[in-house]
């Protein structure tokens, strides 16, 4: 479910799943094994625990003091200099303090309800991010009366220009922008009322319209709304039995054993603060529910979740300890991936929701613009877990995007179709400073002063190739008309017309580059193997015989797919001819993963030539956003995947407490590139489709054992238990589909 309809869409499921709430689905499986239990409190926020309802993300900590501290995320508040601001952090005091030194002290991050519980000697307190409302609830429990006090503590109090603290530039944190535009503008906080917090963040200027007018796009202003100016996001809070004291803070009238507080959120676009406010007073007003029916229906839909898809790993030795530790890391990250991926916009691969540490918490390196290359890698691991509803919010934003980048390659470069850069604004376009440049002085429209990015369309291909998987999971028909076909279409006719046909009538590549690694480049073999990949597919899907032309045209177009031989041994090439290396992607296995043309399912020479590949590949490292133990799985290598997994659910981020937060590698933490590769690799290790075919355990080793439940093209679900190297159970839904089934590997 996307979240872009909150305020409307929400409220009306919330009123049917009331009705249901008696009914909770239970749980499958046991994913509690892998809460996290903490028996002291933290010293700061580098000791949160993540909470979220997939628009709303909240890290969630107590002091030494006893205090409960509150640290808001949302999906969608950026302000005006293209950065994905917190909503802001909110304490909460009691007295007596909930929690005194020497005291039994228990935080626990509850996975099967999405809650945490935090236990002391004298109070219980349950902290949880509606999953059908836009709020956190907050809901205390003590054995006697105690009074409390709601404090919001503002860093954004005033505005100011950026500054740097240690080795750290925050203008880094607003990568991209234009030099005149570093600085933070002031919240507002509303007056407060009887119980009642509000305030916002009201963008008063914007950077949509200069940056259509510097790459050259000034006559779309008119055709678009300026999705900056006036976007407005903060929080309300609300307390039972509490008066406000000031416009940050609210205290209890009296005494008691039980209070709670509400903490709503909002982002719309607003003439001003007021307006904000009345939107978000009636969103609050329609949360007509008590807290018990809502997390009734809230439990209802984790559980629903969680029996969606699972990997459970053990060791057929028991002295091996890295099983639990990867099914942990795995499971935790998609936790971590569903409390950030029903909101507005996609998940921000550099620290999603949660990023907590730097300058403040707004702080995230490489800014908050979107990367295809991070961006991306969440989503792939979606598929196998059946988490389809978080999908949409990615495909949504490059649909909403399309126009744009139709109305540049007519600009640009005076032909039809659409290509996509590798780094962009959530409107589309491709971002100022370190990007397009700013002097535009002697350069044509189009060119990019980042060499990294001058040609490096590979977005569009490999969105399709998402789109393509997702649509054979689902098999929904809306999506194939409205959004798959329409956004392949363009994307196809973009590498159709955009370059000369060669002496030998095949598409020349020239110029263009080989990912960000080979920026000078001729044929590279991404684009080849990854528009063949997409393009056979999709003839199959239309009955549109004029499309279905195209393609097979375009298909036909194609030069060959670069490669080599030595001593016997054929492999893959980063392109056909290639120079001035810059980075350290392997370019030439892109035609194993995203593309996957040369795969364990593929006949045995195919195969070969991926492998051989892959033994040649340059760079071997693997973490953060590098693919080779999703490559590995793919190429049926299983003691090399294994141990890239294991590598991978062992790197956690040291310096926090949390352990699903990873990185930061090459980006910022929470990273969300480097686990959900992970999450992949492991998926593919047990389970690879293609067409109609389903191989189980391509690349498993028989050294572990494995309860798993993954999601497979036509809506099949396959569930099985794996015992020292022997599938001991097998069930497939729909029956039908056991005869597509093989059992490979073991």
């Amino acid at each position: 479910m996307n979240l872009k309809t909150f305020p409307i869409f929400l409220f009306l499921f919330t009123n049917l799943l009331i009705g249901q709430t008696s009914k909770i689905k239970p749980l499958e499986w046991n994913v509690s094994q892998y809460d996290v239990t903490w028996d002291s409190p933290s010293k700061n926020a580098l000791g949160s625990m993540p909470l979220g309802n997939g628009d709303i993300g909240v890290n969630v900590w107590v002091e030494n003091n006893g205090d409960l501290i509150l640290l808001l995320g949302k999906s969608d508040s950026f302000d005006e200099f293209n950065r994905l601001l917190k909503i802001g952090r909110i304490r909460i005091k009691t007295n007596p303090s909930v929690f005194t030194e020497g005291q039994s002290f228990s935080q626990r991050l509850n996975l099967s309800d999405g809650s945490i519980e935090i236990k002391t000697a004298t109070s219980k307190i349950r902290i949880w991010v509606d999953v059908n409302n836009p709020l956190v609830q907050v809901n205390f429990e003590s054995n006697t009366a105690i009074d409390a006090k709601v404090i919001v503590e503002n860093w954004r109090n005033e505005s100011r220009e950026f500054k740097t603290v240690g080795n750290l530039k925050e203008s880094f944190s607003a990568w991209g922008n234009w030099p005149d535009k570093m600085r933070v503008n002031a919240d507002t906080f509303l007056p407060s009322k009887e119980g009642q917090l509000a305030w916002c963040h009201h963008n008063i200027e914007s950077q949509w319209k200069r940056n259509l007018e510097l790459t050259g796009l000034g006559n779309e202003i008119v055709k678009g709304k300026d999705p900056v100016l006036n976007r407005t996001f903060g929080a309300l809070v609300r307390g039972t039995n509490f008066k406000a004291i000031s416009d940050t803070e609210i205290q209890t009238k009296t005494g008691s054993k039980a209070f709670s507080v509400q903490i709503f959120s909002l982002t719309n676009q607003s003439e001003n603060a007021q307006d904000w406010l009345k939107a978000t007073e009636k969103l609050a007003k329609n949360v007509k529910s008590s807290s018990e029916t809502r997390f009734l229906a809230h439990k209802n839909w984790w559980h629903q979740f969680w029996n969606r898809s699972k990997i459970e790993i053990t060791s057929s030795n028991a002295g091996d300890s890295n099983p639990f530790m990867v099914s942990r890391a795995y499971n935790l990250q998609r936790f971590v991936t569903a409390c950030a991926g029903r909101g507005n916009l996609p998940i921000k691969f550099n620290g999603s929701l949660f990023t907590v540490d730097g300058i403040d918490p707004d702080y995230r390196s490489w800014g908050g613009g979107y990367w295809w290359q991070n961006t991306r890698l969440p989503y792939w691991s979606m598929l196998a877990c059946g988490d389809y509803d978080m999908m949409l919010p990615i495909f949504d934003m490059y649909m909403k995007a399309l126009p744009l980048r139709k109305a540049a390659t007519i600009k640009y470069y005076g032909h039809e179709g659409a290509f996509f850069p590798e780094t962009i604004y959530f409107w589309g376009n491709y971002m100022d400073n370190e990007n397009y440049g700013i002097d535009r002085k002697d350069k044509p429209d189009g060119l990019t002063d980042n060499t990294y990015i001058r040609y490096y369309w590979q977005s569009g291909i490999e969105m399709v190739a998402l789109m393509l998987d997702y649509y054979d999971a689902t098999q929904s028909q809306e999506f194939l008309s409205k959004t798959l076909v329409p956004f392949a279409t363009e994307i196809i006719k973009f590498y159709d017309q955009h370059w000369k046909r060669g002496t030998d009538g095949k598409i020349l590549f020239d110029p263009s580059q080989s990912l960000e690694t080979w920026h000078t480049a001729i044929n590279p073999t991404p684009e080849i193997v990854g528009i063949r990949f997409i393009g056979n597919r999709l003839i199959h899907l239309t009955k549109d015989s004029s499309l279905k032309e195209q393609w097979q045209k375009t298909i036909n177009d194609l030069p060959k797919v670069p490669m080599i031989t030595e001593n016997g041994a054929t492999r893959l090439l980063p392109a056909e001819k290639f120079s001035n290396k810059m980075n350290i992607e392997n370019p030439e296995l892109y035609a194993v993963f995203p593309y996957r043309a040369y795969t364990s399912l593929s006949d045995e020479k195919t195969l070969e030539i991926g492998r051989n590949t892959w033994q040649k590949r340059l760079h071997p490292e693997d973490y953060g956003w590098q693919q080779n133990c999703i490559q590995a799985a793919l190429l049926g290598l299983k003691e090399e995947a294994q141990k890239m997994v294991v590598s991978r659910a062992n790197k956690t981020a040291k310096e926090y407490r949390f352990p699903g937060f990873f990185g930061p590698n090459y980006d910022w933490t929470p990273e969300q590139c480097h686990a959900t590769n992970m999450m992949t690799a492991l998926q593919y290790m047990i389970m690879q489709c293609e067409g109609d075919k389903i191989v189980l355990l391509p690349a498993w080793s028989n050294n572990w054992n494995v309860n798993f439940k993954l999601n497979a093209p036509k809506n099949t679900i396959i569930e099985g238990r794996v015992e020292n190297g022997k599938i001991k159970e097998l069930k497939v839904f729909p029956g039908s589909r056991r005869k597509d089934i093989v059992i490979k590997g073991l």
